[in-house]
């Protein structure tokens, strides 16, 4: 899948929904959210029972890390509904840069919940990655994979630190 297309997709919702909370995003594409507080390891899932699509969040995560999963696996939802079908996609570690499916929900959460102009802005005032994921209320492994994105794209940002693989194991 480009990944063109995977920025597209998630402009598309943004402005569809007009908003960047995840879980509004998730409600108004008709997916059923629901936490739960039993989980242990596992940050949240997607599947698909019955032509239903449902996100399942751990409960005991803070809100913040739950958006950025939320945002992921809306991503899911978008791109990878046939592998839902058959069993539901666990996340146990997010920023796996290993599986494409996973890889490209990540782009994706970083494009839903991170605006273009508004990153962009910040890198040009000089603000480092710490200061932006700050100042974005965002976690700093999608920050790291947006500025990513936006240096494939063309932008001439300075090259940074790649998003740790294991960084939600904790």
């Amino acid at each position: 899948m480009a990944y063109d297309y995977i920025h597209k997709e998630a402009r598309r919702i943004v402005r569809m929904c007009g908003t960047r909370d995840p879980f509004d995003i998730a409600r108004q594409l008709g997916i059923h959210l629901t936490f739960d507080n039993d989980f242990t390891d596992l940050k949240g899932m997607y599947m698909i029972i019955k032509r239903s699509r449902f996100i399942v969040l751990n409960g005991n995560l803070k809100t913040r890390i739950q958006k950025l999963v939320c945002s992921h696996e809306i991503g899911h939802d978008r791109f990878h509904k046939y592998l839902a079908k058959s069993k539901a996609l666990q996340e146990f570690m997010l920023y796996d840069m290993q599986s494409r499916a996973e890889y490209e929900a990540n782009i994706f959460a970083a494009d839903l919940m991170i605006d273009d102009d508004e990153i962009l802005s910040l890198i040009y005032d000089e603000y480092d990655i710490c200061q932006i994921a700050g100042e974005l209320q965002v976690d700093i492994n999608l920050v790291l994979i947006k500025v990513d994105e936006l240096r494939k794209r063309g932008h001439e940002i300075r090259a940074q630190d790649r998003p740790y693989a294991d960084f939600l194991r904790y």
